[in-house]
């Protein structure tokens, strides 16, 4: 069973997130042959005020 997880800072809508799981997972069952029901993604979100770039935190930026 293909497994993709996605870390991503929180923030996107219900509708973007269900957009790129669905891509992701014709994606997968292109690349791999699988079937649909064997495909598992998951987001992983992080707050924005626990990550950052360069030192800076991603809500300040």
């Amino acid at each position: 069973m293909p497994e993709v997880v996605v870390y991503a800072v929180a923030g996107r809508t219900h509708e973007q997130k269900k957009k790129l799981m669905q891509k992701i997972t014709e994606a997968v069952i292109e690349s791999f042959d699988t079937p649909r029901d064997r495909v598992v993604v998951q987001i992983v979100e992080c707050d924005p005020n626990n990550k950052s770039r360069g030192g800076v935190l991603y809500s300040e930026r």
